[in-house]
């Protein structure tokens, strides 16, 4: 599913975006970027009645490789770029939960970053 993104879209979480040591880019300004990308992303992925993890995460890994993010599954921040997105998209609990369930892949912690995320963006 193809997805555009506005640069016009910029809200105050953009200061809990900074890079995380484990992340590589080529620039702070990329994995910045990237996170909003995934906020954005994520939102309009559920938004759009997105199902399935394989599609959203191999969507994530497509923007993480435009931004020249590696590794973007051992950045906290992307995580909780993802909660930050189920906020916006005003997901109820039981639809959250079992987007951070199907996503996080019982990862505990992914899936307290992701919850982070959404508290955050509440």
């Amino acid at each position: 599913m193809a997805c555009s993104f506005s640069d016009s879209s910029k809200s105050s979480s953009d200061s809990s975006t900074s890079p995380s040591k484990s992340s590589k880019s080529s620039s702070g300004d990329d994995t910045a970027q990237f996170h909003q990308d995934v906020e954005q992303y994520t939102a309009a992925y559920v938004q759009g009645g997105g199902k399935g993890e394989r599609g959203f995460l191999s969507g994530l890994g497509e923007l993480a490789r435009k931004r020249g993010v590696s590794d973007w599954e051992s950045e906290e921040g992307a995580w909780e770029s993802i909660g930050r997105g189920l906020g916006r998209a005003e997901v109820g609990d039981a639809e959250r939960t079992a987007y951070v369930h199907a996503w996080a892949d019982d990862d505990v912690d992914h899936a307290h970053a992701i919850e982070r995320g959404y508290e955050a963006s509440r």
